[in-house]
């Protein structure tokens, strides 16, 4: 099931009802459980205190913050909340269904430009110690080391691409190695791995 919390006088545009013809359309006041299990609910931006909302949800359900007025910086508001997704309210058919494809895997839906900005904040709110590097470190080759490198200094796969002399097809090749054999889901979640006390970055080592 999904759910739409909307701002009174916010109504969903056709592209919503085709991708989710299902979904349940709610305004305040909200209840505070729902009737059944919820997978993904969708929460305006324009709703007041929405941030409290997403961090009451979050441990529920998976939730996207839909904005009709998409910036970085609310796109960083609604994570630090605890949404797993952040896209414009008028986001066509085909994104909005990989927007949630995305997020119901366990993945987050944001856009290259927050991702990197949100990469470059945690690493360095993080404690880095010159010591032993991350578990499973040792399992990553030389290259998939430089590539995941690169992915804490919130560098873009395109980024990446040309500082390491690869096509972008390889560095999402090596990505996928990467987050198989250190068992991470994405790139914030394999920052976090990396930046754990103890890793040194090092790509020769």
């Amino acid at each position: 099931m999904h759910v739409f919390r909307m701002a009174l006088g916010e109504h969903p545009s056709p592209r919503w009802r085709e991708a989710f013809p299902e979904a349940a359309l709610q305004y305040p006041p909200f209840a505070e459980g729902p009737a059944e299990p919820v997978q993904v609910c969708w929460i305006s931006s324009g709703l007041d205190g929405w941030p409290a909302l997403v961090s009451g949800q979050a441990g529920r359900s998976r939730v996207v913050v839909h904005s009709r007025r998409p910036s970085d910086e609310e796109a960083i508001t609604a994570f630090e909340a605890g949404a797993h997704g952040y896209c414009h309210c008028l986001a066509n058919v085909a994104l909005l269904r990989a927007v949630n494809s995305t997020v119901i895997s366990g993945g987050l839906w944001v856009s290259p430009g927050v991702m990197g900005r949100m990469i470059r904040t945690l690493r360095r709110s993080l404690p880095s110690d010159p010591g032993r590097p991350p578990i499973g470190f040792e399992r990553l080759s030389a290259r998939e080391r430089e590539v995941a490198l690169a992915v804490t200094t919130g560098a873009s796969n395109k980024d990446i691409a040309l500082q390491l002399g690869m096509t972008e097809r390889t560095v999402k090749m090596h990505l996928g190695s990467i987050f198989r054999k250190l068992e991470v889901r994405d790139r914030v979640h394999l920052v976090l791995h990396l930046a754990q006390p103890g890793f040194a970055p090092d790509p020769g080592s």
